[in-house]
């Protein structure tokens, strides 16, 4: 089938961050914290939202940016030892730690030329537009759907609808490419065919999605 509308998730999809021991490092330069151990915050820094989530399993923390941060600061004092100064600081450069997958711009530049339109649909408290521009990849999307803008989170199968709505194609017409089956799964009860690709290491193997994509 021919898809005219793809939709991707954000973080481990399209973006990763680039170095969890560099942004430590950053964010102890930035609050001048230095009494830091290393190996106790390291672990809990690489599954932050993971731990969110078990913490917090309502993902209210997505519709507030406010509470975004709180629920990310909470995270790092209560299980990584970390001073809210710290915290604070990992929140503050979290943004510049993402840099794009290997392959992720090639596979918009190839979509984009394809005449498909294209969208970006995260549960995030965050505005993700500028660290997209940054990146050089804000400009291959048509749609850039939040949901702390929108009131709704994955997997609520509105926000997917909306998001088509969005790109103007009909749900049947319309791909969605993530990592989480739990939350980028909802694609599939709002009339979406998804993909859901692996992450081996901490690498999204987004090149698995762009190969059926080729062949589409």
């Amino acid at each position: 089938m021919a898809f005219t509308g793809v939709l991707f998730d954000f973080h481990k999809t399209l973006v990763v961050a680039r170095s969890v021991e560099g942004w430590l490092g950053q964010s102890v330069d930035a609050s001048g914290e230095g009494d830091v151990t290393a190996d106790v915050v390291l672990p809990v820094l690489r599954t932050v939202w993971a731990r969110a989530g078990r913490r917090y399993p309502d993902t209210r923390w997505d519709l507030d940016p406010s509470l975004h941060r709180a629920v990310f600061e909470d995270v790092l004092i209560r299980e990584a030892q970390c001073t809210p100064t710290l915290a604070k600081a990992l929140y503050d450069t979290m943004p510049e730690q993402w840099v794009p997958v290997p392959g992720a711009i090639d596979l918009l530049q190839g979509l984009q030329a394809r005449g498909c339109r294209v969208g970006l649909l995260s549960n995030t408290g965050i505005d993700l537009r500028p660290r997209l521009g940054d990146l050089g990849l804000l400009a291959y999307f048509d749609t850039v759907v939040l949901s702390f803008e929108e009131g709704l989170v994955k997997p609520d199968p509105r926000i997917f609808r909306l998001a088509a709505d969005r790109l103007a194609v009909a749900a049947s017409e319309c791909l969605f490419v993530g990592d989480t089956p739990h939350t980028d799964g909802g694609a599939v009860h709002a009339g979406m065919t998804s993909i859901l690709i692996p992450i081996a290491g901490d690498e999204p193997q987004l090149h698995m999605a762009a190969a059926l994509l080729a062949g589409s």
